[in-house]
Formats: structure tokens, C-alpha cells, sequence
């Protein structure tokens, strides 16, 4: 994981377009006149999908979990600063997203369906006529507004219980992108080949956003841009900033890849002080956590202890304590290696 970036995203135009920079696969799949819950999960092993939310989970998993859910909620608030990936797919690929998500409600039961996106008047205007049939949820625009705990508490009104999932209150929570991916294999026969993620690379001022085929490399797609990247001045973040994490060039673009950042090394890393114990990191953290006195424990290897296990298992790492720290502490760094002890 990264740490705090100090580059003005507004500087940057926010284009809705989304680019192809490769031929359009071929059909493979036939089209699925109705969706039979038994055998559903297996259609989404065959097409090959994943969590492209970035958590990479079995998707057809997921789906055996939530059999019963009466809502489904597609998540669209991504606030990952600097990425608009999945605003691009709302707006540009409403036919696949609409049509993964009814699919997805039918195998599952689930009766209604909520769009969960960011604050965003004109935005909730055109969902409305795109998703006429899907009810629009605002979020913040704040980051990270969009994690599962975070909607799921404004879904049933108070903090779930620590460890509780959605479906254990009737909801299944979608990432765009994995619905769209199984709209796309619904309507077009196209299993999972493709990754729509945003590129940018501030300093050059080059912002779009993209769909690359899975297994490309991140080289290849610099070279299809023709963006100067340069190893000794900057770095590649796959994912964001906040969460993502730094990759060579040679790295592949994966099914979970959001986006792939092109940062200068001295906006990005900061050198690390002795913390001051003002307690920015416990007032930032969404959860309400004590991120540094977790990380003192990890670091004296006392991992031991049901508090300290509660809280590193709400911990879902959003890197906002790091990014709030003075000190430039990396304690998200630090909270991902205590996730072992679990």
C-alpha cells in the first residue's frame, strides 16, 4: 500500500468516455433466456468472474451466501481519489450493468434493487433515466464512503455487529464492474477478457478512462498512451492511492485492477517521524478504531487478546490513518501484517 499523495486531483479533467485500446472479443457464451438459481453460480465459474471491486472473491460464492437477500445494492460510490471508473461504467454501459444486476436479484430472490452512488445531483439525474427501474441511494463523496460496512450501516440504520456481513440482514452488495461483467456475458456471450480501469498520470496531466484485456501489461498499455514513464522519477500504483499497492511495469493488468496511477516518487513517499500522540489517526478512522495503538502491539508482537483481534477484524485497511497521520507513519502498512494473526 501506498501512503499520502499530495497531488491535486481537481487539477484533472473527470471524462465519463470509456476507451478500447484492443479488438472486441468474440462471442463465447450463449445468452440465458432465464436465470435459474442452481445453476447460476456455475455460469459465473464458466465465465470466469471475480470480485472486481478489488477484493478478487468468487462471485458465485457470493451469490450462494445471499440466496434469499431481498435487496440488491449496486455499489457505485467509488471515492478512491483519482479514480471515476466506475461512474464511467454507470453511465456509458447501463445496459450490461442493468442487466447484470436483474440477474443477479432473480438468482438470489432479492425482490428490489438499490444504486448506491455518491452525492452527485447531476449524476442522480442521469441514473435516474438510465436505472429507471433501480432505486438511487446517495452517499458521501468522501472516502471511504463506499466500503461494504459503511453502506451497509446506512442501509439498516446503526453499526452492524463487528464481523456481520450483508446478506445476514438480506442485502447483496455488487460492485459495478462485476455486474457489468455479468450483463456483458449475459447479452453479448463475452466471458470475463476485459478490465475497465482509470489511467492517469498527473504530471502530464492525462486522465481517461479505459478498457484493456486482462493479462496486458502495464508496459504495453504506457506505450499504447504514450505516457514517459520513467522508473527513476516515478512510481505505478495499481488500485489507487489510498489502497492500491506499487507494481513494476511488467505487471499484468488483472480482473481486480481499478486503475493504474502514474505518480512522482517525491509526491507519494514521505519520510517517517516519531509519533506525537495527537490522535488524528483514531479521530480519521471510520470505524472508530485506535490505529497506532494497534500497530504498537503488532510491533511488540502482543497480537494476542480478544480486543485487539475485534478491532484488527473491522479494520478493512483503507489507508486513511496513514493518510491523516503527521508523522508519516505507515500504520496501514503495519495493520496489513497484523491482519495475519487472524
Amino acid at each position: 500500500m501506498l501512503r499520502t499523495i499530495k497531488t491535486d486531483w481537481n487539477i484533472l479533467a473527470d471524462f465519463q468516455t470509456l476507451e478500447t485500446p484492443f479488438p472486441r472479443p468474440e462471442r463465447i457464451y450463449p445468452g440465458l433466456d432465464t436465470i435459474d438459481p442452481a445453476t447460476f453460480p456455475d455460469f459465473l465459474d464458466e465465465i470466469g468472474l471475480v470480485g472486481m471491486g478489488g477484493s478478487g472473491f468468487q462471485t458465485s460464492e457470493k451469490i450462494k451466501a445471499n440466496i434469499g437477500s431481498h435487496t440488491l445494492v449496486i455499489n457505485g460510490i467509488e471515492c478512491e481519489p483519482g479514480i471515476s471508473i466506475d461512474k464511467s461504467v454507470l453511465l456509458n454501459d447501463s445496459l450490461w450493468v442493468a442487466a447484470g444486476a436483474t440477474a443477479c436479484a432473480q438468482a438470489v430472490g432479492a425482490s428490489k434493487v438499490i444504486l448506491a452512488v455518491q452525492h452527485n445531483p447531476d449524476l442522480v439525474t442521469e441514473l435516474n433515466k438510465l436505472y429507471g427501474e433501480f432505486e438511487v441511494l446517495t452517499f458521501s463523496d468522501k472516502y471511504p464512503a463506499g466500503a461494504e460496512k459503511l453502506i451497509l450501516k446506512k442501509l439498516i440504520g446503526k453499526w452492524p455487529a463487528p464481523g456481520a456481513r450483508p446478506h445476514k440482514f438480506g442485502f447483496l452488495i455488487q460492485n459495478v464492474v462485476s455486474l457489468r461483467a455479468v450483463g456483458r456475458a449475459l447479452v453479448d456471450g463475452i466471458p470475463v477478457v476485459e478490465r475497465p480501469l482509470t489511467l492517469a498520470m498527473p504530471s502530464t496531466g492525462f486522465y481517461q478512462n479505459i478498457i484493456a484485456p486482462v493479462g496486458i501489461s502495464v508496459q504495453e498499455l504506457l506505450e499504447i498512451y504514450k505516457l514517459p514513464y520513467d522508473p527513476a522519477i516515478h512510481i505505478i500504483s495499481d488500485s489507487g492511492t489510498m489502497m492500491g499497492k506499487e507494481v513494476p511495469a511488467s505487471a499484468p493488468i488483472e480482473k481486480t485492477t481499478l486503475s493504474i496511477l502514474i505518480l512522482k516518487r517525491d509526491d507519494v513517499f514521505r519520510n517517517e517521524r516519531p509519533c506525537t500522540r495527537c490522535g488524528a489517526c483514531n479521530t480519521a478512522c471510520p470505524l472508530g478504531l485506535h490505529p497506532f495503538t494497534l500497530t504498537e502491539r503488532i510491533r511488540k508482537n502482543k497480537t494476542e487478546g480478544p480486543a485487539f483481534k475485534a478491532q484488527m477484524t473491522e479494520c478493512f485497511l483503507c489507508g486513511v490513518c496513514s493518510a491523516a497521520c503527521p508523522s508519516g507513519i505507515p500504520l496501514v502498512q503495519s495493520l496489513e501484517k497484523g491482519k495475519a494473526c487472524l
